[in-house]
């Protein structure tokens, strides 16, 4: 049995209407930001080095330099020095094998390791302090790096 070109049309608006009110809510739930997030540097402690294997930045305020081969320098450094973090009182689940993570912070002068689980988006401190971070943050966390073919 076909269908008129009125049912058609509603069935069309129906959909419409349903897609647009999933959108809304996904946009809703993923754009804000948790209320309990709170910077993990700010001005009195800047991030001043950072280092993931032998990828490594180093930012004063002037200017940041990375190592030669990261594509994405300014993304990168802006994505750790924006960071926001929400802090977690027990150790979470976690499965994906950690990123050290080399960080030198303010005018301290040892550096601190820090854990980073890329996929659940977990980060430990030295203390063994567990933070998450905010699905929007994590894109950038991760240097891109030029692959050079021997």
């Amino acid at each position: 049995m076909a269908l008129s070109r009125k049912k058609w049309n509603t069935i069309i608006i129906i959909a419409s209407a349903m897609m647009i009110a999933v959108l809304s809510f996904i946009n809703q739930k993923t754009e804000h930001m948790p209320t309990d997030v709170m910077p993990l540097f700010d001005s009195n402690l800047p991030l001043k080095q950072l280092q993931i294997s032998n990828q490594w930045f180093a930012s004063s305020q002037q200017k940041s330099q990375c190592s030669n081969d990261v594509l994405n320098c300014q993304n990168w450094v802006d994505a750790w020095q924006n960071i926001t973090v929400s802090a977690i009182q027990t150790e979470p689940v976690h499965r994906s094998i950690p990123i050290k993570i080399t960080l030198v912070i303010g005018n301290i002068d040892q550096p601190q390791v820090w854990l980073l689980f890329v996929d659940e988006g977990l980060l430990q401190s030295p203390g063994f302090n567990w933070y998450v971070i905010p699905p929007s943050m994590r894109a950038d966390l991760i240097p891109i790096v030029n692959v050079q073919s021997d």
